[in-house]
């Protein structure tokens, strides 16, 4: 049973798919069998390709941009530290002369000359001011510094200015006019040759706008690595100082320290004095830990979806303690190759269906050859087995003929016999009666004797002509049983042709599907 049901499905199989199905979706494989390897191919080295590709030239990118950064940062405080070498700034802050006297007036004219050369310096510059030692404001140009929070230089500012160290603020954002900032501070010691040159006598601070930073650098970044990509700067405490996308700048990558938030508070550093909002992104925490060197990582960015990769590098940290980010979604880096397999795909459909039409003619031209032959041998196979079932017929009725004839033969041979007999045992009568003295004397009874054994003799005669005659009608019979037996053994085989010719053309049938 389990045969049969395998077998009516493989019928059913084939004639749902015909040989022109067949040879088309064969010619279809051998089509689009190269191409999907191609695809495999691709999948599997050019797209990891594409995507070192892609990370080099980001973390080239970062690169670059940090020297840019590096650079300028640099340029700005050697403007500062120019200006604190100035005479006239030292002599304004060791000055002894009353507020307000005329020697007074002079050195703040001379010193604020100083400032305005500094603010010319670069056009990034908003102000230029000169504190004490204790952080008190001398002198300002253009105008009073903008305080942050509740004083002009926040304590751990004027902590690291007692060291003696130019350094730089963390970064401040104004809302009002959407301007963020930094500081930078000079430390000044007094003239070389008097008691006071190796001691802060006072401070130089710049205040300088970021627009440089952001337009000229990150916001330049945008698209530059592809659809979607752009850049992002993060400061020490993993906030968001710059970035291309706006939405997350002064927010974390991750949760800032309580002390660090604040001295955020503290300083209205973001305008507010609300906690900064964390993005929890901890692969970006995990990065920004790295204060030096280069990495590139793949993550998701808080407010996308799908996968980027990012490429980091370290800004100088003895400048600005800064991670400078590009990023560039993976479709875009792998676009190339996605082009590409789009590409192979339409080649491939296209390719598909030119061979499948062809395929099918084609097999449609080489099934027609087939189904004639297959109606040929069909029609053949029918005759043959009628012809079959004919001689079958004739064998049986000349079977029963022979048996017929056989059990009249056994009855002329079983007649001749006794025929043989009956002639044998007149003989002997008639013989012993003639021996006898009583009947041998009468003329009648030899006529009589002389009759009856011609009569023997005649039967005896006629026995052994029908013994031969049944001879020969047993030799016939013998040679018409076996032409029967031929007969039959040619109807059988030709039934058996039949039946093989019935399964050449079931076989051919299910070849072409029909």
């Amino acid at each position: 049973m389990a045969n049969l049901s395998s077998g009516k499905q493989f019928r059913i199989y084939r004639r749902w798919f015909t040989l022109p199905a067949r040879i088309a979706i064969g010619l279809v494989l051998a089509a689009i069998v190269p191409l999907l390897a191609l695809l495999i191919y691709m999948n599997f080295t050019t797209r990891p390709a594409l995507i070192d590709q892609a990370n080099k030239a980001m973390a080239s990118d970062a690169q670059t941009r940090v020297q840019l950064i590096d650079t300028y940062f640099n340029e700005r405080v050697l403007d500062t530290q120019t200006l604190t070498q100035i005479p006239t700034v030292q002599a304004f802050l060791l000055t002894q002369n009353p507020v307000g006297s005329q020697a007074y007036n002079d050195d703040r004219t001379h010193a604020l000359y100083s400032l305005q050369a500094g603010i010319y310096r670069n056009a990034s510059y908003i102000n230029w001011s000169l504190f004490t030692d204790q952080g008190k404001l001398l002198l300002a140009y253009p105008e009073n510094p903008t305080p942050h929070g509740s004083s002009l230089v926040p304590l751990e500012e004027l902590r690291i200015v007692d060291f003696g160290i130019p350094h730089i603020s963390p970064v401040y954002y104004n809302a009002k006019n959407q301007q963020a900032t930094i500081d930078i501070y000079a430390p000044i010691n007094g003239p070389q040759g008097t008691p006071s040159q190796d001691k802060v006598i006072g401070f130089l601070r710049a205040t300088l706008n970021l627009n440089y930073i952001w337009q000229n650098i990150v916001q330049n970044d945008t698209e530059n690595n592809g659809a979607g990509s752009g850049a992002f700067i993060l400061d020490d405490n993993g906030v968001y100082i710059a970035d291309s996308n706006p939405v997350r700048r002064f927010h974390s990558a991750g949760t800032v320290s309580d002390l660090q938030q604040q001295h955020i508070s503290q300083e209205l550093r973001y305008g507010t004095d609300k906690p900064v909002v964390s993005l929890a992104n901890a692969a970006l925490v995990d990065a920004n830990a790295q204060k030096t060197g280069s990495t590139t990582f793949q993550a998701q960015l808080s407010d996308d979806q799908g996968n980027y990769q990012i490429a980091r590098r370290a800004t100088d940290q003895k400048l600005v303690p800064w991670n400078y980010y590009v990023f560039s979604p993976e479709s875009s880096e792998t676009a190339v190759a996605n082009a590409q397999q789009e590409s192979i795909i339409l080649l491939a459909v296209i390719a598909s269906l030119l061979v499948a039409i062809a395929g099918f003619f084609a097999g449609q031209g080489l099934a027609q050859p087939i189904i004639r032959s297959a109606v040929a041998l069909q029609e053949n196979s029918l005759a043959l087995s009628t012809l079959a079932s004919n001689q079958q017929d004739a064998a049986a009725e000349q079977m029963w003929v022979v048996d017929s004839s056989q059990v009249g033969l056994q009855s002329v041979q079983y007649y001749t016999e006794a025929a043989k007999t009956v002639s044998r045992q007149l003989r002997e009568a008639a013989t012993e009666l003639a021996q006898r003295g009583q009947f041998s004397d009468s003329p009648q009874m030899r006529h009589i004797l002389g009759r009856i054994m011609e009569a023997a003799k005649y039967i005896e005669e006629a026995s052994n002509y029908q013994s031969t005659s049944s001879q020969k009608l047993s030799t016939a019979l013998k040679v018409a049983t076996q032409v029967t037996e031929q007969l039959h053994g040619g109807a059988t085989s030709a039934n058996e042709a039949a039946k093989q010719l019935q399964l050449i053309v079931q076989e051919l049938r299910a070849i072409i599907g029909r």
